[in-house]
């Protein structure tokens, strides 16, 4: 199935929540139930995100019905994936591939070569599966002034920070 890809539209936050907490299942078969307990990303952050960053869904071309999203930003020279969530019925279907190479095509439009993200290292369709993709993990010693920030704030909000790792894609 073809999905199209374009810019979130102000009035779905509640449809990209619904997104989110489908994606969020998966969690519960690994042990990680507060994952698929917690809260759906805020829309305010998410229309933020649209109107300084990038916020992206893939849709179905028959209802435009959003099915996955990415939220991506620039953050210390680089375009910083903050969330990508694909709806669990529509998951290994290259969804989360295309709102990537999506995400690139932000990152070169915004003048930066990399893209980074957070993510559970030890998770497959998380770091194994971005590792496929050409992200590559950094050592703590390459974390960017930001990305310590991100750290303490993931930890504050209860992530297992032992479990999570920054990784990056070099674009050029």
């Amino acid at each position: 199935m073809e999905f199209n890809i374009r810019p979130v539209n102000f009035d779905e936050a509640d449809l990209l929540a619904d997104v989110e907490r489908s994606a969020a299942q998966r969690f519960v078969e690994i042990g990680m139930q507060s994952i698929a307990e917690a809260e759906p990303t805020d829309p305010e952050f998410i229309g933020t995100v649209a109107a300084f960053g990038g916020a992206f869904v893939a849709a179905r071309p028959e209802d435009d019905y959003p099915v996955g999203f990415i939220l991506v930003g620039l953050l210390d020279k680089a375009a910083h994936i903050y969330e990508i969530s694909v709806a669990e019925e529509y998951g290994r279907q290259g969804i989360g591939r295309m709102l990537i190479e999506e995400a690139s095509r932000f990152a070169g439009a915004e003048g930066v070569n990399a893209l980074t993200l957070s993510t559970f290292h030890n998770v497959a369709w998380n770091g194994p599966l971005y590792e496929q993709l050409g992200f590559r993990y950094l050592s703590r010693a390459e974390w960017t002034p930001a990305l310590h920030i991100l750290h303490k704030l993931e930890k504050q909000h209860g992530l297992e920070v032992e479990r999570r790792a920054f990784m990056r894609l070099d674009l050029e």
